[in-house]
């Protein structure tokens, strides 16, 4: 298993993490406001002066997570650092002001803490908890305000501090214990989930090699318009277009799953696929009959794939990159946003690569014309913001035409 691969589990279990502990901690101020009121009306008999003072502190403490996400985000890894310490001074805050009317709060930090699963943070809550839970009830003995039931510092420590401080020991070491175990079950998720990302990328490019072996032209064209699709979705992420779908994985998953495009071609005969002279009505029907066969394919094939994402994505992509944007397209005839993104963004890489190279029917293109090709489709085969993007980077495209340099997306 790799480290990138682990890594992106755990980095997404924090982001998760942090909204939890964010609600989390608005449930415990939620509680805390009804505890508050029904000390106001007199169900419970703690001084009003402290209990206000803890409330106002506390809650500006407990609800800072909720804030700070909804403003930052919850990607900063330095998150669960900071929550904690959040839980901690609250504990703080309730030890020192209210003393011996809480006992499950001490477990609070450590209870935060251990939502992230990691070894680093629960020792880290644990040593912060005992430290707050001796300095919150050194604190309001200083302040005058002792547990009854230890009246004197002597009987404070030896009664109050220490067997407290032997309670939290033993719920860090359990936590611990269980933190260990689960990062051990999360790394064999994560080899799991590598095995099934392999196993899908060679059943993929099985299935390009296939259409390769059967058409030299089809096998560059898989190959060139996986770069194309690759290179159009970024420019569209680097221009703020479609980002509420676009983004790192859309990118590498459509690198992944464009080489499958054509995969419906496996299904038409030679006497059709390699024509040199110009398809009759019936052939091209035929022919045409690809799109909607690579669906097929794709779905009777990838049922035993894991990844949703990827068999919806190659799905879309062999079954709509005919589709056109006005809705003269093929095999459905859908038009505007109903066609899926991917084939959205197929569609234009296709055509591009399909006028640009020599078939057995035609001689290739000036890349000239090519690009004239795409442009003219604009809100008519293809969608504009696509193909203006694509037209974008006509620099870019020509020195991969030309040279095959390219960046390709890991």
């Amino acid at each position: 298993m790799s480290t990138r691969t682990f890594n992106k589990i755990i980095e997404k279990n924090e982001r998760d993490a942090n909204r939890t502990v964010a609600s989390v901690m608005a449930i415990t101020f939620a509680f805390f406001t009804l505890i508050y009121i029904l000390n106001l009306t007199g169900v419970f008999v703690i001084d009003t002066i402290p209990m206000t003072i803890a409330y106002c502190t506390g809650g500006i403490t407990l609800m800072l997570p909720m804030l700070i996400n909804k403003i930052f985000g919850t990607a900063s890894r330095s998150l669960k650092y900071i929550y904690v310490s959040f839980a901690a001074f609250f504990l703080l805050v309730i030890t020192s002001v209210l003393t011996y009317h809480v006992v499950v709060i001490y477990a609070f930090p450590i209870a935060i803490a251990g939502i992230y699963f990691s070894k680093k943070v629960t020792r880290i809550a644990s040593v912060m908890t005992a430290a707050v839970t001796v300095c919150g009830q050194l604190t309001a003995y200083a302040l005058g305000r002792p547990d009854d039931n230890f009246p004197t510092l002597k009987a404070l420590v030896i009664y109050g501090i220490l067997p407290r401080l032997l309670i939290l020991i033993c719920l860090a070491a359990l936590l611990e214990h269980l933190t260990a175990r689960t990062s051990a079950l999360l790394k064999e998720d994560a080899e799991n989930y590598e095995q099934q990302v392999l196993y899908s990328k060679n059943m993929i490019y099985g299935f390009a090699t296939l259409v390769e072996n059967r058409d030299e032209n089809t096998g560059g064209h898989i190959k060139r318009t996986s770069i194309y699709s690759a290179m159009l979705a970024t420019k569209l992420k680097s221009k703020g277009i479609y980002t509420d779908t676009i983004n790192d994985d859309y990118i590498k998953c459509l690198s992944m799953v464009a080489p499958l495009h054509d995969i419906g071609k496996i299904s038409i005969p030679d006497s059709v696929l390699c024509k040199p002279g110009k398809l009759t009505d019936e052939e091209f029907d035929i022919m045409k009959s690809h799109a909607a066969k690579g669906g097929e394919i794709i779905k009777d094939t990838f049922s035993a794939v894991t990844d949703e994402n990827y068999r919806t994505m190659a799905y879309e992509v062999a079954r709509y990159h005919h589709e056109k944007w006005n809705g003269r397209g093929y095999p459905e005839g859908l038009s505007g946003e109903e066609i899926p993104l991917s084939a959205r963004i197929m569609a234009v890489a296709d055509v591009f690569d399909a006028v640009s190279e020599k078939r057995c029917y035609r001689d290739a293109m000036p890349l000239e014309k090519c690009f004239a090709i795409i442009s003219e489709g604009i809100d008519r085969d293809f969608d504009p913001a696509v193909a203006d993007a694509f037209l974008e980077m006509r620099d870019e495209i020509t020195k991969v035409r030309e040279t095959g340099e390219f960046t390709p997306v890991s």
